[in-house]
């Protein structure tokens, strides 16, 4: 995720004010800053020095931080200076002005520290869901190691940062140190997810597609890793809004930043949408022969791309693709929801499921409400 090239450039691109310290001379005022186009930045130990401060463009939306010095056991030294920096930005976005990146792995036996049963290596007791640690390198080992990295993680944060970060990104990249068993790669990473969500903190996952399959293999819906947001690497400037459309890493989570490499690492936030969806239905329907229209009234954008998805008892009904869907006699009996997606460049990919409409022989259908919304009498928007 990062170069130490990235350093010389730094401050003449987005107007860094770097002051060493102590300084006998009047610190150097900001050069170019970044021009507000909504694109933060990611920095980390590369961006400083321990000796220095880094101050931040104020018209700069948002930055990510690294807490570490490029491996998951090490520190970054000028962590504090470079978030609380962060947070004071100011500028328009639906990111954090602030928020961290931690570096992971699984060294197993390799690793400077690595677990003897269950407890970090500062002695917490942890609830294995992969076994018992005995010293070994499986997935048992590596769920406590990663649990104490993000212990130490946390607690280095909690002792450096203004404010405790609430989102944070784990660092997947092959660069960093890796097992072929995809299994204990998966849960040295769900170690730190669970530590940081028993924190109440939101976590993301910062990788590619390719990357993450190699190292975590296909994530089960049952995983703790599923249903994370995130943050996608290797996009071009001109791509990187295209890209907020694409697949999340794991199954359930979504596209929220997109990273692009100019001078500096530079980071797109994708727009949400803000979805609902529901069906109407006629006053007096019948129960067979129905046609029932798919709403989404709070979506909120125009000039985006809608599909939709019908589905008898939550199993998708072949062909049935189109905003409004006229119920069969195969329905009876059954509930029939609809899922509406949006798609737009910039935007990251949404979907939202109705509640149901129960298809009965003889009755009138009965209708429900979706996010309080009545459904009845409503007129498609979409």
């Amino acid at each position: 995720m990062k170069s130490r090239t990235l350093a010389v450039s730094l401050a003449a691109v987005i107007g860094f004010v770097v002051t060493v310290i102590p300084s006998t001379t009047t610190p150097p005022a900001p050069v170019a800053a970044l021009p507000p186009t909504g694109a933060g930045v990611d920095i980390s130990f590369p961006q400083c020095d321990a000796s220095s401060h880094v101050e931040l463009p104020p018209n700069l939306p948002f930055a990510v931080v690294g807490i570490n010095g490029g491996t998951a056991s090490s520190a970054n030294p000028c962590f504090a200076s470079e978030y609380n920096s962060a947070l004071l930005l100011g500028g328009a976005t639906e990111q954090p002005h602030a928020s961290v990146y931690v570096n992971t792995g699984n060294p197993a036996l390799a690793a400077a520290w690595w677990p003897t049963g269950d407890a970090t290596e500062s002695g917490t007791p942890v609830t294995n869901p992969d076994g018992t640690c005995a010293h070994l390198a499986g997935a048992a080992c590596a769920y406590v190691y990663g649990y104490s990295m993000a212990q130490a993680d946390y607690r280095r944060a909690r002792a450096e940062a203004t404010l405790l970060p609430n989102l944070w990104w784990l660092d997947v990249e092959t660069t960093n140190t890796w097992q072929s068993d995809t299994t204990a790669n998966s849960a040295s990473l769900s170690g730190m997810v669970d530590y940081l969500t028993r924190k109440d903190l939101s976590v993301g996952i910062y990788s590619t597609s390719f990357q993450w399959a190699k190292i975590a293999g296909t994530t089960p819906a049952s995983s703790s890793l599923a249903g994370l947001r995130s943050w996608l690497a290797g996009a071009s400037e001109p791509g990187a809004p295209v890209d907020c459309e694409g697949a999340p890493l794991t199954p359930g989570g979504w596209v929220a930043m997109v990273q692009y490499v100019t001078h500096l690492d530079n980071d797109v936030s994708c727009h949400l949408f803000y979805a609902a969806a529901a069906i109407v239905v006629p006053s007096t329907p019948s129960a067979v022969g129905t046609p029932l229209a798919a709403f989404g009234g709070a979506w909120g954008t125009d000039a985006a791309t809608y599909t939709y998805q019908w589905s008898r008892n939550g199993v998708a009904i072949p062909g049935a693709n189109a905003l409004i869907y006229t119920s069969v006699a195969a329905d009876i009996g059954s509930d029939v929801t609809v899922t509406i997606t949006g798609m737009k460049s910039g935007f990251s990919t949404t979907s939202a499921t109705s509640e149901s409409v129960a298809v009965l022989a003889g009755t009138t259908l009965a209708s429900h409400a979706q996010n309080g919304r009545p459904t009845d009498g409503r007129t498609p928007v979409l």
